[in-house]
């Protein structure tokens, strides 16, 4: 009989040991599972001593999950509170794209150009008519061209010698759609090296700057007296004379053109040649960029 009931016994210790083996095991099972799903931190599983600890975090778990997925009212509140704050960001955006915005085409500083001398045919006038510049500053003829700028008068004064009085900090000179249709364009391009020479000789102070010819429309351009072609071949030869010369080349004629590579219809007056008023901002804002780089 007491054999027996020895037997009993260590069979019920087994029991017990393979019941708390299998709680053990489920334990751990249960908090690997909470750990991989990311509802439980590693320092939890550090503090567990015994399964009742494990218990009570997975009840606090459960319940925390509950709160989160269903939350009352004033949670809802606040949560809607916060989701609204960050409205506020985009007027900051806002602000910072206006204050890093590139400055339009057309703006320019009228003092830059106060101590300053245009010499050109009547696409220079439009500085004087416009209200741009007064007469002192421009020395500016109907059909004026490289070669007569040499010797034609205005006021008592050739371009030279308006020069030499005035003694301007820069001279912009934009000479040559007047003579394309029959003066030719090397011979021009000579003339202008003759005018740069002798503005050199009486301003040596000055900064000289020769700006290519103005473009022309397309329907300009059909009409066969001043064309494209003309107008980039003689350009070609300005660039060329100016890199011989040591003269700074304005290429003012790329920032009014089209996509198509005519004079651009926002620039350009109705006979496809001439300045509309907002074709002069834009070369006087193109002017002062160039120098001020």
């Amino acid at each position: 009989m007491a054999k027996k009931n020895k037997v009993d016994g260590i069979s019920l210790a087994i029991v017990i040991l393979n019941i708390s083996i299998v709680a053990v095991l489920i334990t751990l099972v249960t908090l690997i599972y909470l750990y991989m799903t990311g509802k439980l931190e590693p320092a939890d599983v550090a503090n567990m001593d015994q399964p009742a600890e494990a218990a009570s975090i997975v009840t606090t778990v459960i319940t925390t999950d509950t709160v989160e997925t269903e939350p009352a009212p004033e949670e809802e509140t606040e949560a809607s509170e916060e989701t609204e704050a960050p409205e506020e960001e985009p007027a900051e955006s806002e602000e910072e794209t206006e204050s890093t915005a590139p400055i339009p085409d057309d703006v320019y500083d009228e003092e830059f150009f106060a101590n300053d001398y245009f010499i050109g045919d009547s696409i220079y006038t439009g500085l004087i008519n416009y209200g741009y510049f007064p007469e002192s500053q421009v020395f500016a003829q109907v059909g004026l061209n490289p070669d007569s700028a040499l010797t034609k008068e205005y006021g008592g004064y050739t371009a030279v010698s308006k020069a030499e009085e005035m003694q301007p900090k820069r001279i912009f000179i934009m000479l040559g759609s007047n003579g394309l249709a029959y003066l030719g364009n090397t011979h021009m391009a000579d003339q202008m090296k003759v005018l740069v020479a002798q503005l050199r000789e009486v301003c040596p102070d000055s900064y000289i700057y020769v700006v290519s010819i103005p473009p022309v429309t397309k329907a300009h351009d059909a009409e066969g007296q001043e064309t494209m072609v003309m107008v980039n071949g003689y350009n070609k030869l300005l660039k060329s004379m100016c890199e011989d010369e040591g003269v700074v080349y304005l290429d003012l004629c790329s920032k009014l053109e089209d996509a198509s590579g005519y004079f651009s219809d926002a620039y350009a007056e109705a006979d496809g040649l001439h300045f509309l008023g907002t074709a002069y901002k834009r070369m006087l804002a193109f002017f002062q960029r160039s120098i001020e780089l």
